[in-house]
């Protein structure tokens, strides 16, 4: 699953358009509609006249087309309105920056896909009065802060019989000199990425299935750990080693 527009790597290249929406939605489902509207007709400038750009920096500006312009070429079913799930976060923090919504965030649009599992949620909001896809703002809190690095998760899965191969997976990383924790769970293979300092510990559990599964995490683009295939009903473990 993509979630877009709360995303925290602004994108290099400089653009302008206008975007002025003169009349915005009065409602969510007004902007669900226009906004699935405008992905049918595969028209990424009607896309982009839902988004609030107050306060928007050209940089992010400049993320969010192409965020929008790759889920307008994609191969899409319909968007539906969902609630915040328990676990939103309405602010990131990286590098010495914090990313906030410029909307008061009411729910997700959820735009599912043909192809199972990758769907895309889209954090939307209220603005004096009128319904908006939420834009991002930064504000900088460290000038000096350390970049952070990519980082990334990976479980794959080899299993044969009637039995689906399920996998459990947790993790533990550090970002901004702080722990965070994240986790999934899979049948056969399944990845994440996102943005720290290091992974400092991993666990994968095979939940069901018969088969052999592995476990490779990734820091800055190479290759940390990599369990090989396993063929066991034991869990793999990383520990970082200080």
């Amino acid at each position: 699953m993509k979630r877009f527009l709360l995303a925290i790597v602004a994108g290099a290249t400089i653009f302008s358009f206008s975007t002025a929406f003169a009349t915005p939605p009065t409602s969510a489902e007004q902007l669900r509609s226009e906004f699935a509207a405008a992905l049918a007709a595969k028209d990424t400038n009607a896309v982009l006249a839902l988004v609030d750009w107050k306060g928007v920096s050209a940089e992010m500006k400049s993320e969010v087309l192409g965020e929008m312009a790759e889920l307008v070429g994609s191969s899409l079913a319909h968007a539906k309105l969902l609630p915040l799930s328990a676990d939103y976060q309405p602010t990131n923090e990286m590098d010495g920056v914090r990313y906030f919504p410029n909307v008061h965030v009411l729910g997700m649009i959820n735009v599912e896909s043909k192809e199972k599992g990758n769907d895309s949620q889209i954090p939307y909001g209220e603005s004096g009065g009128g319904f908006y896809l939420a834009g991002t703002v930064q504000e900088t809190l460290d000038a000096h802060a350390k970049k952070s690095i990519s980082l990334g998760v990976t479980v794959m899965g080899l299993f044969s019989g009637k039995t689906p191969g399920i996998l459990n997976c947790s993790y533990v990383y550090v970002a901004g000199g702080r722990e965070k924790t994240g986790g999934f769970q899979c049948t056969n293979n399944w990845g994440e990425a996102f943005w720290g300092d290091s992974i400092k510990s991993c666990m994968v559990k095979k939940i069901s299935g018969a088969g052999s599964f592995k476990l490779l995490l990734n820091e800055n683009g190479k290759t940390v750990f990599d369990s090989g295939m396993v063929k066991t009903n034991d869990s793999i473990s990383y520990a970082k080693k200080n």
